[in-house]
């Protein structure tokens, strides 16, 4: 009896033995892929590669998934090229950034019943006859842990995220810290609490000291490349940079039992990869057949190299030309692109540039009217208006705001505060900064697009190269 009662000890130890201590979940991460459908072949190539290890990958996006690549934005059904390609290379969930809103509540529906994946955001909500498949959070099992994941998106001061006003159509949204407790029961019902995050960088790491239940936040917005395991309060938040450059892998170790012991993340290039995968190379070669894209406007005459200034100029005199107003401002966050070579400038260049369809609204505005919208855009956008008709110097105080403006007109002669001017603007710097203006403003029925493209057609050769016309002292 001895004897078998030792047998089936030493039976119990030995498959307790064979027994994992330890396991780990793998999560791939991107932000910010703007629709940078040409370099999906690397990116799957590079998924391909940590499959072949970790077959059990996790992948999710933190959102802005569209707007920046007219060969998707202005497909047939805005926006589907990416979303197949998001099917096709395997992502898990998503989260909405603002740019998902930005050919209209029903373009965006269209594309997330296309998604193989769910949307989840937990203070976004969309009035029922929408139809709109959104949910605040989703959990995983996977190799025998559940993971808890609850999608964020940015709001503006204007309680909306950064897109057009009249793109809402239907959607409500709350701050994130308001709705976050809703979901805390999950870090007790979960081996693991994500966030996939469309804050932005430094919110991310403020939302993790007021919420160290997160064992990750997986961010976007703010195209910032974090460093190697970013810790904010114990938790680990990471963000690959944008347009499909960078890859973020994260590994986290649970012991036997199930805690979290270890987490860790490192990013991995994109952009520079030199395998493809060749199912998917063949997907973005049938969306990139389109000749249209291909059409000469102009030609540029000087490189620009990271000067989103040069090319915002550019753009505001175009607006100023086809208004024949007294001046143009472009917005900081509306100018998508900051290098151009020695080159034709080609149809696709210009909806790269500019994507978002943006009618042009003139205002008759006092100076000092001018002065004050200035400092609001600056504030509101987190940058200079670029502009067309003069220049302008001021500082910023330690809140970030702008001060000690001096607007210098064409001609070299100071702005007059009193006298009134003819201003043009597009549509969503009218509709998203909240400045003051007596002049309630008219459309001219006519998009900063269109207003480049009459522009190169009359200049056909330009020179913007080191042009600075709004100086930070």
């Amino acid at each position: 009896m001895k004897k078998c009662l030792l047998i089936a000890l030493a039976a119990l130890f030995a498959l307790a033995g064979c027994q994992p201590k330890e396991t780990k979940l793998y999560v791939a991460s991107i932000n910010d892929m703007h629709a940078n459908i040409d370099n999906f072949p690397k990116l799957a190539y590079v998924l391909d590669s940590l499959r072949a290890v970790h077959p059990d990958l996790l992948l999710f996006s933190a959102g802005d998934n569209r707007s920046g690549n007219p060969i998707n934005d202005r497909y047939s059904e805005p926006a589907r090229p990416m979303y197949e390609l998001m099917n096709a290379v395997g992502f898990n969930l998503t989260t909405f950034g603002n740019h998902e809103w930005d050919s209209g509540i029903e373009a965006l529906r269209n594309v997330m019943n296309v998604a193989n994946f769910p949307f989840v955001c937990a203070n976004v909500t969309f009035e029922d006859s929408l139809n709109i498949p959104v949910t605040p959070y989703v959990v995983i099992e996977q190799n025998g842990l559940k993971i808890g994941v609850i999608g964020a998106i940015q709001l503006g001061l204007n309680g909306l995220p950064d897109f057009h006003p009249n793109k809402a159509g239907g959607s409500h949204f709350r701050p994130i810290e308001e709705v976050l407790p809703e979901y805390m029961h999950l870090r007790d019902e979960c081996n693991a609490l994500f966030l996939v995050s469309h804050l932005g960088f430094e919110d991310d790491m403020e939302l993790a000291e007021k919420f160290p239940q997160f064992d990750a936040i997986f961010g976007g917005h703010t195209h910032t490349l974090t460093n190697d395991n970013t810790l904010s309060n114990g938790v680990l938040v990471t963000q690959a940079m944008n347009r499909v450059k960078y890859l973020t892998l994260s590994t986290f170790t649970f012991d036997k039992n199930g805690k979290m012991i270890a987490k860790e993340s490192h990013n991995i290039p994109v952009n520079t990869e030199q395998n493809t995968n060749a199912n998917i190379q063949a997907m973005v070669d049938e969306f990139n057949n389109n000749d249209v894209f291909a059409q000469v406007m102009g030609y540029n005459d000087a490189a620009i190299e990271d000067c989103y200034e040069c090319l915002g100029c550019l753009m505001a005199d175009a607006d100023l030309e086809l208004a024949e107003a007294d001046m143009a401002f472009q917005n900081y966050g509306g100018v998508r692109f900051d290098t151009l070579g020695v080159r034709p400038i080609i149809l696709k260049d210009l909806f790269s540039l500019d994507p978002f369809d943006n009618e042009l609204v003139i205002f008759n505005m006092t100076g000092q009217e001018i002065v004050d919208f200035l400092g609001v855009s600056f504030f509101t956008d987190g940058g200079p208006n670029y502009c067309s008709g003069c220049t302008y110097t001021y500082t910023v105080d330690d809140e970030g705001k702008m001060k000690d403006c001096k607007v210098k007109l064409a001609n070299g002669k100071p702005l007059d505060l009193k006298a009134t001017y003819k201003v043009v603007m597009n549509s969503y710097m009218s509709a998203a900064f909240d400045f003051q203006h007596e002049d309630p403003g008219t459309s001219l029925f006519r998009t900063s697009n269109e207003a480049l493209t009459e522009f190169l057609a009359k200049h056909q050769h330009v020179n913007y190269a080191g042009m600075t016309r709004a100086i930070e002292k």
